[in-house]
């Protein structure tokens, strides 16, 4: 019971301290930290269809969330408090432009270069991943 206790008590204070990094976090760093994570996300949707662990229709309908999720970055990510210097910003869209260009027309047949878009997804997921503070 002591033990429930004490670990009741950890995951409060793991919980409360979270929420006061989030809170502090800027508003581009949270778009960062977004962008990034689905730009992850969808590299491994993509790989996963490639692999036959997901269906085509199941990828089809996860690109649609990502492009929703990703829609605007390019315009959205310059204009958020806390963006920082404008090379910094020029080098994360040169990384984002071409991943946002396979959340829109990602390639879900064997005829393609599939591996390409998702090295293309990782690049931006990693460069807005620690752009953000994640």
């Amino acid at each position: 019971m002591r033990a429930s206790i004490v670990i009741l008590l950890a995951l409060a204070l793991a919980l409360i301290a979270g929420a006061g990094c989030a809170l502090a976090q800027s508003a581009f760093a949270r778009t960062a930290g977004n962008a990034g994570a689905a730009f992850a996300a969808a590299a491994v949707t993509l790989r996963f269809a490639h692999e036959g662990k997901l269906t085509a229709a199941y990828a089809r309908a996860s690109f649609v969330n990502y492009r929703a999720e990703l829609d605007g970055l390019d315009a959205r990510l310059p204009t958020q408090d806390g963006a920082p210097d404008a090379r910094t910003l020029r080098r994360l869209l040169d990384l984002a432009r071409p991943a946002l260009r396979v959340v829109d027309a990602p390639c879900l047949d064997t005829r393609c270069a599939w591996q390409a878009q998702v090295a293309a997804m990782r690049r931006a997921s990693a460069a807005l991943l620690k752009a953000g503070g994640s």
